[in-house]
């Protein structure tokens, strides 16, 4: 009950967000020589713009969601956001683990190695699939990657590991600092003492332990694989649902359809939040995971 009061909370929080953000360029205004504040313009559009959320059956604005393609749009965006989440946690995890494990010089160079990715910028990520495959095509006539949504073509692998290359190394980045920290724990040399293996104790300790922190984390990890993709779906010309996103802004849709597209993008956040929080009681008791 306690949780699901908190995430009736943040759904408000939003909405008030929503309409606040929305008309915060109504209660500024430019005059003769200095700026100006208009509180009565600005509260007038947000009791416009609340009155509008509270009648959603107006059939207005159902007409002008029939004018953008919503459903398959949103499938195909979650399936890339789902795909690459579930890449950065599989190869995250896999690949911290091969780090910690490695020898001390090893460990090292892997870590300068992760640091310089990690700090690597999105848009060179995605010029480098762009060049990598339209050369790969000049040069052998091969075409196995599809780079553009064009004709109704929607790609996959191109837009899943450029949305996904930023996410997985910010993962592995954090993965190595808070397993490398819990190291020092007292349990551990504990452990250590009696006999457990290094590999039994990063594998059923180590990791159950950070889990929290990992949950805490992946909120991050959302964020940036969807500000990827926004980036993704517009320079490859990707019909996804940022798309239409920026559809409803520029044919001057209504303030329900816009808050009804963001609800949706915030969707995931909500669902993590929600499984990473059933995990952790699962995992570490209610009490902590409600910490």
């Amino acid at each position: 009950m306690k949780r699901l009061f908190r995430i009736v909370i943040r759904i408000v929080l939003i909405l008030v967000s929503f309409l606040v953000v929305f008309n915060l360029p109504s209660l500024l205004g430019i005059g003769t020589d200095r700026v100006q504040i208009h509180f009565h313009t600005f509260w007038s559009n947000v009791r416009y713009d609340f009155h509008s959320l509270i009648t959603i059956n107006d059939p207005r604005y159902w007409e002008f969601l029939h004018t953008v393609d919503i459903v398959e749009s949103y499938r195909y965006t979650m399936t890339i956001l789902l795909l690459s989440f579930i890449i950065v946690i599989i190869l995250a995890v896999s690949m911290a683990i091969v780090v910690i494990l490695s020898p001390p010089k090893v460990r090292n160079g892997l870590k300068n190695i992760v640091n310089f990715f990690e700090g690597v910028p999105d848009l060179l990520i995605i010029f480098l699939f762009m060049f990598f495959v339209i050369t790969l095509y000049k040069t052998t006539g091969l075409k196995f990657l599809q780079l553009y949504g064009v004709f109704g073509n929607k790609p996959y692998f191109v837009p899943i590991m450029t949305v996904s290359f930023l996410p997985l190394f910010l993962m592995l980045q954090f993965l190595i600092k808070i397993i490398t920290d819990e190291q020092t724990e007292p349990y551990v040399e504990y452990a250590k003492a009696k006999g457990i293996g290094q590999v039994r104790v990063l594998l059923i300790h180590i990791l159950r332990n950070i889990f929290p922190l990992a949950i805490v984390q992946l909120r991050t990890i959302v964020w940036v694989l969807l500000s990827n993709i926004y980036l993704v779906e517009a320079i490859l010309n990707i019909n996804g649902f940022n798309q239409q996103l920026l559809k409803v802004v520029s044919l001057g849709g209504n303030i329900t359809t816009l808050v009804i597209f963001l609800l949706m993008l915030t969707f995931p956040m909500l669902v993590i939040e929600t499984v990473g929080w059933y995990l952790s009681t699962r995992m570490i008791g209610k009490e902590e995971a409600n910490r």
